[in-house]
């Protein structure tokens, strides 16, 4: 008898502190369901926006993550964020995914939200859309800048008036998928350059934005070192020219040129 009174007494005892925290205490709205991942949980909390230097409420409201490992108390992401306006805007997808060659597990977050009618871009769909990175270390969760800036931000479409000319390219769990995939995906975790081709002729860029567009361009063949991605649009470094360019052009102009990169291999 005495056994079992002290085995309730310390059942008694333990709840209160060995209870495990989940998303539903964490004050806030609740504005995507909690996404389950190794070790842990991630809470996708709907909060109100404090100024960075004043720490006084701003009257707008975001979307924060936290990140609850293995039922402890939940930890409030590290990094900037997800994007927002004069509203939160959504979250169209959450998942996690093993990647890169050490295949750490990362978790992707489409977000998305409508600009106000005051700074929305001519020509373009009104909605933004952006792809955050994170993974957990040590019972906190971190946004992966690189990651993050590999995919980018941008408006869902833009036109040049009677055509849409650009598309953010990441909109769904199967875009993200696939580009994760692709054979550019190395520059996601580092900085090695990668040699590529151009698939027919494409003007250059002066910046990721359909704004800066120049008489310059690259010819179906040319080769090129592609150095830096984000959002759908490549930064590549030509040299066949008198003076080397180093310029943007959308993504989907261009294929790695195996050829070349198996030669770069074999030198190293």
């Amino acid at each position: 008898m005495i056994k079992i009174f002290g085995f309730l007494l310390l059942a008694y005892l333990c709840g209160p502190v060995c209870a495990k925290t989940t998303c539903a205490e964490v004050p806030g709205e609740q504005n995507h369901p909690p996404l389950s991942v190794k070790g842990g949980s991630i809470c996708f909390v709907q909060e109100e926006i404090l100024d960075d230097e004043t720490n006084v409420p701003t009257r707008l409201s975001g979307i924060s993550l936290y990140y609850i490992d293995n039922g402890s108390l939940p930890v409030r992401a590290k990094g900037r964020g997800l994007l927002y306006d004069e509203t939160p805007g959504e979250i169209i997808d959450a998942f996690s995914m093993n990647v890169g060659c050490d295949r750490k597990e990362k978790i992707f977050v489409i977000h998305s939200f409508e600009v106000r009618n005051s700074l929305v871009e001519k020509n373009s769909s009104g909605k933004f859309y952006s792809v955050s990175v994170f993974y957990s270390y040590n019972g906190a969760l971190y946004q992966d800048e690189r990651s993050s800036d590999w995919f980018g931000v941008g408006y869902s479409w833009l036109s040049d008036g009677k055509k849409v000319v650009y598309k953010f390219p990441y909109q769904s769990k199967k875009d993200v998928r696939r580009a994760v995939d692709s054979p550019f995906a190395s520059l996601m975790f580092d900085e090695a350059s990668i040699p590529v081709r151009l698939k027919s002729k494409t003007h250059l860029f002066d910046e990721p934005d359909i704004t800066g567009k120049t008489r310059k361009y690259l010819i179906a063949g040319d080769r090129a070192m592609l150095e830096r991605m984000t959002a759908g649009w490549c930064k590549v470094g030509y040299s066949g020219r008198a003076k080397p360019v180093h310029m943007w052009l959308t993504c989907d102009a261009l294929y790695v040129d195996e050829r070349a990169r198996k030669t770069n291999a074999n030198v190293r």
